[in-house]
């Protein structure tokens, strides 16, 4: 395998010299492709639209002005891709193994190469994170100043080896900064939560590259640690907000209408890059009408989303949320929600409400990961609370065969697997995939802000139970 990459790159540094005009030439090929094309992006703009031929190859010559990241994508997949003008660059990958298969070729290929190893570096980092937080901040500093020093001095080697453009290396600092600081974000957050005995032994000194960070550079928004590190940088400065104000609060349960409230008004304040203030404040506004309470939160939001400059069709969107969260708050019936059965007989959800107390929950078979899990919390709920109707309902109404085979290969109770019918609101459904609500007998929602990986779900459901006697 080494020796075949080997052999792929010579091949293309050959083939693949600076070109002698104006243009830059982007191609290469993907092996078991998942579309038709590859699509080159500059943040949210599309540069290009690249068809695939028969062999999987595609190829395009574009006018590029400065050098910078870009986004390609294949189907659901994405990666960043260095460019500078009047580049040759070609790319190999095997859409089964994304990001591990793939590797450049040509005049920018030493960047590139160097960009990717350092992102599945990360990647790795990310797991070792949860090992990490155990230990005491004096050790966690060490280990991570001595994997940043590894990244950099890697960094340096290559400069004076292949002559890399300042932008390059600007852009690769920076990349190896935010990760470093991004660990140091994750690292804060565990220790304050779950060890805070150990978490006050942080001096100020830990934080120190706060200080340094310059939310206004526009030249590194794609890359991925700099994201990355933003939301978990967010994250931390909403709850320490949250401690000050409400020092009695759980303030690290992040899925609440206030947090997100925080994080709104940090973005607002913080976030001057067009691309990425929007990013957030759409992510962050969406999820904050996901999990308001009540009308007045809805009220609000929906003051916020008039405040910030949506587009029209942006905000239609989520105004026609917060009219649907509307009807899935506490006092709400859930009555009228259309669902089908296996056999494809239509029903309102208040047909099949067989208990006084039931728990109804949304679930995709598109994203596999959250489902297994979901599955084996459910059927350990269904032995330990046989009082409780269990009702799932699976919201891909676009694929019903897949629906039923998912019910089959899962073994799920067929009399209480439901699929959602395609309504104007239908697709509103998948912000609910994290969330469950627990309803009455008359389909009136008693709790709906619940999460089904809240450590406290058992005291939700006995407390639930304990209701049906008053």
């Amino acid at each position: 395998m080494k020796s075949a990459v080997i052999c792929f790159i010579s091949v293309l540094c050959l083939a693949c010299s600076r070109n002698q005009n104006d243009l830059t030439y982007f191609g290469g090929g993907i092996v078991n492709p998942k579309d038709d094309y590859v699509i080159l992006m500059k943040q949210n703009d599309i540069i290009d639209s690249i068809p695939l031929d028969k062999n999987g190859h595609f190829s395009a010559k574009l006018n590029i002005d400065k050098p910078g990241l870009f986004t390609f994508k294949h189907a659901f997949e994405y990666q960043l891709v260095y460019i500078e003008p009047k580049d040759s660059i070609k790319l190999r990958l095997n859409t089964l193994d994304f990001d591990e298969s793939l590797v450049f070729g040509g005049s920018s290929a030493i960047e590139n190469n160097f960009l990717i190893e350092n992102y599945l570096l990360n990647e790795k980092n990310s797991e070792l994170i949860f090992s990490y937080y155990k230990i005491s901040p004096q050790d966690f500093q060490y280990k991570t100043d001595s994997i940043r020093t590894s990244r950099e001095n890697k960094l340096q080697q290559i400069k004076e080896k292949h002559n890399l453009s300042e932008a390059f290396v600007d852009i690769a600092q920076k990349s190896i900064d935010f990760e470093f600081y991004d660990m140091r974000e994750r690292y804060a957050f565990l220790m304050n939560k779950y060890n805070q005995k150990k978490a006050k032994n942080i001096n100020a000194d830990f934080y120190s590259y706060r200080n340094k960070i310059d939310l206004k550079d526009d030249n590194i928004p794609n890359l991925f640690g700099y994201f990355r590190f933003l939301d978990n940088y967010l994250k931390n400065l909403s709850i320490e907000i949250c401690q000050k104000e409400h020092s009695y609060k759980d303030c690290f349960d992040l899925n609440t209408y206030n947090n997100l409230d925080h994080r709104i008004s940090l973005v607002d304040s913080l976030i001057k890059n067009k691309h990425l203030r929007k990013r957030f404040l759409e992510r962050f506004i969406q999820e904050e009408i996901i999990y308001a309470q009540n009308t007045k939160h809805l009220k609000h939001t929906t003051s916020l989303i008039d405040k910030f400059n949506f587009s029209e069709v942006e905000k239609k969107r989520l105004k026609s949320l917060v009219d649907f969260q509307s009807s899935m708050i506490v006092g709400a019936n859930l009555n009228d929600i259309k669902i089908k059965s296996q056999d494809f007989i239509n029903h309102k959800l208040e047909d099949v409400i067989k208990k006084d107390l039931s728990v109804i929950y949304f679930w995709s078979v598109q994203s596999p990961s959250h489902h297994k899990l979901r599955i084996k919390k459910i059927k350990e709920l269904k032995l330990k609370y046989p009082e409780i109707q269990f009702i799932g309902i699976n919201i891909d109404y676009k694929f019903p065969d897949v629906w039923l085979d998912a019910v089959k290969n899962y073994n799920y109770n067929s009399k209480n697997e439901f699929m959602i019918i395609a309504e104007e609101h239908s697709p509103f459904y998948r912000n609910y995939l994290n969330k469950v609500f627990f309803i009455s007998k008359d389909c009136v929602i008693k709790k709906s802000e619940i999460i089904l990986s809240n450590v406290d779900f058992d005291k939700h459901i006995k407390d639930f139970i304990a209701t049906k006697n008053l």
